[in-house]
């Protein structure tokens, strides 16, 4: 099984928390315990959702490092070339 990152972990209990209230009674509330009331198919949607868009996010942004990278390989590559040792 792989390896969930703890920082997409973090943020996926942090959208929960916040689109889903937390209920306990009494006896729950004492223990530091509550649950979370929602339909399945609905969190799991949610929670697809919520990971498609971080997956998005941190395409972009490698993406945009490798187009960074591109570029400073060329001006490299450009450099050669003006001292001639290409």
């Amino acid at each position: 099984m792989s390896q969930i990152q703890p920082g997409l972990l973090a943020l996926t209990q942090a959208f929960v928390d916040c689109t889903y209230v937390q209920q306990a009674d009494a006896r729950q509330k004492s223990m530091g315990l509550a649950y979370v009331s929602a339909e399945r198919t609905d969190l799991a949607r949610e929670i697809a959702a919520f990971t498609e868009r971080a997956q998005n996010a941190r395409i972009a942004e490698l993406e945009a490092k490798l187009a960074e990278s591109e570029k400073r390989i060329n001006a490299l590559r450009s450099a050669v070339r003006a001292e001639g040792y290409a």
